[in-house]
Formats: C-alpha cells, sequence, structure tokens
C-alpha cells in the first residue's frame, strides 16, 4: 500500500508538472502559431480572390470575414487569444498577398512592390543610411518612420519584402491590440468594428514605404494606453499613452494640437481633491517635449545637415491662406523650386506671411473652407470608398458624441471630448485638400474610429442587445500592455541611431565599359526587383514574377500622374527585370532595367554598363538606366 500511494502522488505530480509545462507553453504559441501563418500566407501567395476582396471592396465577402472575426473574437482564454490572433494576422496578410500577386501600380508603387513618388524617397534614403549616407532633406522633414525603415531593411539584408511584411505585421498587432482593448471595455462587436475600421483605414497604404505605417502603428498603441488609463485611472499608462502619440505625429505629422488638449484633460481629470494636477501638467508637457526632443536627435544623427523638420508645412500654409493646396505657391512662384532646404522652407514661410499682411482674413477663409470640407463633405470616414458606410458612421459617430458629453465627468468620455476639440484645431494646419483618405491623421485615427463604436454601443444598450454588448473574460495585464509599448518606443528612437552607427561607406573597385556606355554602381539585394515574365511561364503572378499582361493592364491608374514614364515601360518585353535603386557613387536615384538572365545569382555590389534614357519628358528625379552588362563587385 504504501508503494502504490507513493506512485499514485508520483504520477499525479508529474501530470501536474506536465500540465504547468504546457500551460506555460500557452503565450509562446498564442505568438508564433499566428505569426507562422501570417508568414505562410504571404509565400504560398494563395487566396487572391478572398484577399482582392478583403483589400480593395466592401462586399460580401468582406462581410463574411468580419462575422468570423466576431465568432473568434468571442472565444475566451489563450485558445480565444490564439485563434483571434491568427484570423487579425490573416486579414492583414491576405491584403498584403493581394498586393503581391497583383502587379497592380497607382501612385506610390509599381508592380506591387517597387516604391514610387514620396514612398520612392522614403525607401532611397533608408537605404542611403545603410550605405553610409545620410537622408536628403526631403526624409529628413520625417526622420524617426525612415530611420525605422532603414533598421528593418538593416535586419532583412536589405531585402524589402520581407522588411514590409514585418512593418505589416508590426501594425497589424498594435490593431489588434487596441481592438481587444476596446472589447474589453465595450463588448466583442465594438471591438472587431475598431479593428476593421483600422484595417480600412490603412489598407490603402498596407504593404507601402510610407509613413503612415508608423503613425498608425503607434497611434493605435498610444490610444491602447490612454484609454486603459483613463478607464483604470493610470496616470502612469496615460503618460506613456502621450509620448507615444507625440513620436506618432513626429514620424506622420498630423493633427498636433491634440496633445495639449490631452495635457490639459489630464491634468482636471487626474486633479483628485486639488485644483489641478501638477504631475501631469509637468509630466505631460515633459513627456511631450522629450518626444519632439527624440524626434530632432535622430534629424542630427542621420538626416541631412541642411534638413528642416516638418518644412513642407511651409507649402500647406500658403495653400490656406491664399485659398489653394500645397502646390499653389510653386504656381504662384515658381522660382521657389529652384531652392534647397533651409532656404526653401524659409522662403516659402515669409511669402505666406506677405499673403497674409495682405489678406488678414485669408487664414480665417482657409480654416472655415477646412472645417466645412472635414465636416459637411464625406471626408471622415472616406477611406471605406463607400458613400453608404460612410453616411453610417458619420451617424453612429454623432451618436459616440452626444454618449460622451452625457458622459462628460468620465474620464474617458471627457479624454475624447478634449481630443476631439484638439483634432477640430488642428483641420486648417493638415487640411483635407492636401491629403487624401485621411492620411494626415494617421497618428490620430483611433481617436476619430472610436466615435462610431460608442455609438453602436449606445444603439446595442437601447434595443437591450445584451450578446453584441457582452464583455467576454479575457487576460488582462496592464504591466505586458506598458512593457510592450515602452520597448516599441524606445526601439522607434534606438534603431536609426544604431542603424547609423554600425553602417559603413562600401569600398569597392570601379569597372570599365566599352566606348559610349556608362557605369552605375547598384546594391542589388533579394526580395527587391520585379521579374516581367510571359504570360505563358507561370500561371499567375506571384513576386518577384509578373506576368507581362498583369503589369501592362494594371498601369492605367500610374499613368494618369506619370503618363511618359508610363509609356517607357509599358514599352518593356518579357524576360526583363526592374529595380528601383540608386548610384552608389554619387547617390543618383536609378530604376535599373536589365535582361532578367543578366542579373548574377549572388547579390551585393554590382556594376553596370549601359546609357541612360533620353526621353527629355521622363521625370527628372529618377534616372531611367538600360543595362547592357552587370558583374559582380568583391568588396574591398
Amino acid at each position: 500500500m504504501p508503494f502504490l500511494k507513493r506512485l499514485s502522488a508520483s504520477l499525479l505530480s508529474r501530470r501536474l508538472t506536465m500540465k504547468w509545462e504546457l500551460r506555460s507553453l500557452y503565450p509562446i504559441l498564442s505568438i508564433t502559431i499566428p505569426l507562422l501563418v501570417y508568414a505562410v500566407i504571404l509565400i504560398i501567395g494563395g487566396f487572391q480572390a478572398v484577399g482582392i476582396a478583403v483589400r480593395y471592396d466592401f462586399t460580401y465577402g468582406l462581410v463574411a470575414f468580419i462575422l468570423l472575426l466576431y465568432l473568434t473574437y468571442r472565444l475566451t482564454g489563450w485558445t480565444g487569444t490564439l485563434v483571434s490572433f491568427t484570423l487579425t494576422l490573416t486579414l492583414f496578410a491576405l491584403a498584403l498577398s493581394a498586393l503581391w500577386n497583383s502587379g497592380v501600380s497607382d501612385a506610390y508603387i509599381i508592380s506591387g512592390l517597387l516604391p514610387w513618388s514620396d514612398a520612392s524617397g522614403y525607401y532611397w534614403d533608408a537605404r542611403r543610411v545603410l550605405e553610409g549616407g545620410t537622408f536628403s532633406y526631403f526624409s529628413s522633414r520625417r526622420p524617426l518612420y525612415i530611420g525605422m525603415l532603414s533598421a528593418v531593411l538593416g535586419l532583412t539584408q536589405q531585402n524589402l519584402q520581407i522588411a514590409l511584411a514585418i512593418l505589416v505585421a508590426i501594425t497589424a498587432i498594435c490593431c489588434f491590440l487596441l481592438a481587444r482593448e476596446i472589447q474589453r471595455n465595450h463588448g466583442t462587436a465594438a471591438g472587431v468594428l475598431m479593428l476593421i475600421l483600422q484595417f480600412l483605414f490603412y489598407r490603402w497604404f498596407l504593404g507601402k514605404t510610407s509613413t503612415e505605417t508608423l503613425g498608425l502603428s503607434l497611434g493605435a498603441l498610444s490610444f491602447t494606453l490612454l484609454w486603459r488609463g483613463a478607464g483604470q485611472r493610470q496616470v502612469n499608462h496615460c503618460l506613456l499613452g502621450l509620448f507615444l502619440l507625440t513620436l506618432a505625429l513626429n514620424a506622420r505629422a498630423g493633427a498636433f494640437f491634440i496633445l495639449p488638449a490631452i495635457i490639459l484633460w489630464g491634468t482636471w481629470s487626474f486633479r483628485g481633491t486639488a485644483r489641478f494636477s501638477w504631475r501631469f501638467l509637468l509630466g505631460g508637457s515633459s513627456i511631450m517635449l522629450l518626444g519632439f526632443l527624440l524626434n530632432l536627435i535622430v534629424l542630427k544623427t542621420v538626416g541631412s545637415p541642411d534638413g528642416v523638420g516638418f518644412s513642407n508645412f511651409s507649402h500647406t500654409l500658403y495653400g490656406l491662406i491664399v485659398g489653394g493646396d500645397w502646390t499653389q505657391v510653386t504656381i504662384d512662384h515658381p522660382e521657389v523650386e529652384a531652392l534647397n532646404e533651409p532656404e526653401l522652407s524659409q522662403r516659402i514661410y515669409a511669402l505666406a506671411f506677405e499673403a497674409l499682411r495682405a489678406n488678414p482674413l485669408g487664414l480665417v477663409h482657409g480654416s472655415l473652407r477646412a472645417w466645412r470640407r472635414l465636416l459637411f463633405d464625406d471626408y471622415i470616414f472616406s477611406f471605406t470608398h463607400n458613400p453608404k458606410v460612410n453616411f453610417v458612421l458619420q451617424l453612429l459617430s454623432l451618436m459616440g458624441l452626444v454618449v460622451c458629453y452625457r458622459n462628460r465627468r468620465e474620464p474617458k468620455a471627457s479624454l475624447l471630448i478634449m481630443a476631439t476639440l484638439g483634432l477640430l484645431i488642428s483641420v486648417p494646419f493638415a487640411p483635407p485638400w492636401d491629403h487624401a483618405e485621411m492620411r494626415a491623421f494617421a497618428a490620430t485615427i483611433p481617436f476619430v474610429l472610436v466615435l462610431p463604436v460608442l455609438g453602436l454601443e449606445r444603439i446595442a444598450n437601447t434595443l437591450n442587445e445584451q450578446q453584441i454588448i457582452k464583455v467576454p473574460e479575457h487576460i488582462n495585464d496592464s504591466r505586458l500592455l506598458f512593457i510592450l509599448s515602452l520597448t516599441f518606443g524606445i526601439f522607434v528612437f534606438v534603431a536609426p541611431i544604431t542603424t547609423k552607427v554600425f553602417s559603413r561607406t562600401p569600398k569597392f573597385a570601379d569597372i570599365s565599359c566599352q566606348a559610349g556606355k556608362e557605369t552605375v554602381y547598384l546594391h542589388l539585394s533579394s526580395g527587391s526587383f520585379v521579374n516581367l515574365v510571359a504570360d505563358s511561364s507561370i500561371r499567375k503572378t506571384h513576386l518577384p514574377n509578373v506576368r507581362i499582361s498583369d503589369f501592362r493592364n494594371n498601369m492605367e491608374t500610374f499613368s494618369v500622374q506619370n503618363p511618359e514614364l508610363a509609356k517607357e515601360l509599358t514599352r518593356l518585353s518579357p524576360s526583363t527585370t526592374m529595380i528601383n535603386t540608386f548610384n552608389l557613387k554619387n547617390w543618383q536615384p536609378t530604376w535599373l532595367i536589365s535582361a532578367t538572365s543578366k542579373l548574377p545569382k549572388e547579390k551585393g555590389i554590382v556594376g553596370v554598363c549601359g546609357n541612360w534614357a533620353t526621353e527629355p519628358t521622363l521625370p527628372k528625379y529618377y534616372g531611367v538606366f538600360y543595362a547592357e552588362s552587370i558583374q559582380k563587385i568583391p568588396a574591398k
């Protein structure tokens, strides 16, 4: 008997140990499995029809996905976290996969991968840092995002596809955390709606090297911290949320007046028995100044010596005063196009103030025009690209504002009231006519999206639909959220500086070309080029290989703004490779066109002999270079 008791106790102890070890793996599995599913979707490239639906449409396919999200978000425990996180990442992966398997071209991307316009400038400058250089004055306006992009590219050996996949995954995680926070407070339907609205906003920038990615990521985390801090009266969470929001607005400039609005809210909300909270006033002001200081440090470390932060605001201010948009100053004063920073922004500011002195009411008229466009021209939810959905969201938002006003003594309601005032004050300085799809509000878009969420909750309460507003039991670890958010904020600041410190200017031998041929030196990397192939060679487009018919058929949107370059590119034949890069000798942006067979299998620095395209109507800032021969150059 004693032996049987000892054996039974031993088996019970072993079973409990195994059960504890298995439970300890749940958090790890809840992260690794969704990320693996995310990677598999991108690698396989299947489900194209579903991907197209969730990326571009608002049809039954997306609605079905929303219902599936609702069912998975209702699950509790680690199982619920695993399934809901997996499906969230799947949503973002399908949208990115649709981009990579369509060969689509638009104002900011060519063939689903290669950056164009502003996105291309950010991409060049991020790579220039990796080659021992600094940002141009163009990217020095927003150094935080380009610095982070440089760090991610460095970690992936300049593989653009992997870098984009990482950035999209980070954004998806931040959106997921915010959705779960809303769910924890307002129910499953509210949480899913918040996730879908974030996705609908982000899907137009997803997979592109644009600043909205970091703006939304930091903005979503910031709102999550502020929402939890307001609800649980946690000052530290609110201060960290304010810090991340400051970084978000430095990464993607927009509604800056929301920052002092939140400081005023916290100073009153956390006053206790005092007249106001000195701790929040001084702490919040210091945190906000720290965010701007860190942005300045990054600018001075990796930016151009002539770079000026937010220098493009001068264009916006001039257009606001004279009744135009950001391009108006170059129309009225074309001579400014010959200037460089800092003379450029200084001259435009001078012109703006001259215009204001000539017409003192110009700023007032411009502000009224901006508010009218925002509030009465279906602009706020224009990113849905669906007038009916836009209208419904506006009605829900009005209902959400009414809810906030009625509960204005509650911290979360007063936070939204003050944030909304800050957003409205900011609108003239981030006018709708300069920023389609609410782009300028990427960092603060959660403050907008939560209003229809509160409106939906109000309707559910009125109809007594308890199943919709029911809050399921979920793991709630404020410390983990705080640590993750702080780590991300530190990474955004430290990564660009670390990348600059460890980057070195490449040294390589020159090559000689035949008479009449010119030479450029480029850094080739995997996942950063597009191969145009004959339709008969592959069944469907899947990067890096794009069917020639898909490439040509998808150039229509791109050709609207770039007709001459579109004409040049559509002449390309199958078995051709396109690469967006720059000459390592002089930093000249280069659009390399080469026969695919001439590219070396080994990546690295290459010397290219060929000729520049001589068409005078092609964009001056892009050099289209046709390669005759390419050879790998060993580094010295």
